[in-house]
């Protein structure tokens, strides 16, 4: 039998797509996020078809949280995804392709019987793949779009594979991964774009945001972007941009910047921050505890690594983080990449992280 999906949020009352409410089928830049947004916002049930040239993409939600996406491109497959992702041998490829289904349940129960894909693994695994679905979608710039009051009777079978993320946090945390901070800032106007509080500040609640981002957007009003932004957290202009398309913020008119604006000097408390980042996570690789060193606890899913192993890839990628005043730090920073990269390679399956988790407790010999 199959382990028991992540629980569902509470339901809500159901509230359908209906023939009057439509997306424009034209889809230009932006126009993916943006659509996603508002049927996330506007508490709707249905799916989203996001058609391009490579083929068709669909994100399924019900009262605006998503449930799966599924997507048919042919690289796109959960097969294709795994073997992208190291879990598969590439040589099973040729073996294993056109036999599975291409995406949800039956697919991820096929490659269990297989002996691919470990039982424990098989709902982090499907989450997995539609966030990666999902991103792929968001980023689609050219096409058609249409919001499906029924999604194919194939995707209704499916379960929610996010649990109880709601729809605003998982389009944060898709925007967060697939875009370039500085294309997310070019989306929202530039640095000197001033921003207010939006008409939907009631989904600030459902960001699942740190503590720090929170106090930082409820001080956005009348601010710039450059000003809640800084190098130290080089994934603010994802948060701003896609908390613009939820209508939590609004974008007003950029400034022209002061004389004396112009010719600011960096900051240095920037820069020191930076440093002092780079300090405390170099102070872990020398510990040698991988799990400490990606921030999560031993008993820790897969799906929890990972996520945490991106999101610190990112953060220490050097053309994110330094600049020629933080120039000196370039070593340690790969240190910590590589490092990164090994926990990563350890920890990622079960049965190896097991027996690391078993040896770095032991106790000794008796």
């Amino acid at each position: 039998a199959l382990p028991s999906p992540p629980l569902p949020s509470p339901p809500v009352p159901v509230r359908a797509a209906s023939s009057t409410e439509h997306i424009s089928q034209a889809l230009g830049e932006g126009d993916a996020p943006a659509a996603l947004a508002r049927t996330i916002a506007g508490r709707i049930s249905g799916s989203i078809a996001l058609a391009s040239d490579a083929g068709i993409r669909r994100i399924v939600l019900q009262d605006g949280d998503v449930v799966t996406a599924a997507s048919w491109v042919a690289d796109e497959t959960l097969l294709a995804f795994l073997v992208a992702r190291g879990d598969i041998n590439r040589d099973l490829l040729p073996q294993l392709e056109g036999k599975l289904p291409s995406y949800g349940r039956f697919a991820g129960a096929a490659l269990i019987a297989k002996g691919h894909l470990g039982q424990e693994d098989l709902w982090p695994v499907l989450r997995a793949h539609a966030e990666w679905i999902i991103g792929r979608a968001l980023l689609v710039s050219a096409g058609s779009i249409e919001l499906e009051a029924e999604p194919p009777a194939r995707l209704t079978q499916e379960p929610n594979v996010f649990g109880g993320a709601t729809g605003a946090e998982v389009l944060i945390e898709s925007i967060r991964r697939v875009f370039r901070p500085e294309a997310a800032m070019a989306r929202l106007g530039g640095p000197r774009a001033k921003l207010s509080l939006g008409p939907r500040q009631s989904l600030l609640s459902e960001c699942a945001l740190r503590s720090d981002e929170m106090e930082r957007i409820r001080s956005a009003q009348g601010r710039s972007v450059g000003e809640l932004c800084d190098r130290a957290d080089p994934e603010m202009p994802n948060v701003l941009y896609a908390l613009a398309c939820l209508g939590v913020l609004e974008i007003l008119k950029a400034v022209a910047p002061a004389r004396e604006e112009a010719a600011r000097e960096p900051d240095p408390y920037d820069e020191e921050a930076v440093r002092q980042r780079v300090r405390a996570r170099l102070a872990l690789v020398e510990d040698g505890d991988y799990f400490a060193l990606l921030g999560v606890p031993r008993g820790a899913t897969s799906y929890e690594i990972r996520r945490a192993y991106l999101e610190l890839r990112r953060a220490f990628e050097p053309s994110r983080l330094l600049t020629a005043a933080t120039a000196e730090l370039h070593n340690d920073v790969q240190l910590i990449l590589q490092v990164l990269d090994e926990a990563f390679e350890i920890l990622r399956e079960p049965r190896r992280r097991d027996r690391y988790r078993r040896a770095i407790e032991s106790s000794g010999p008796a």
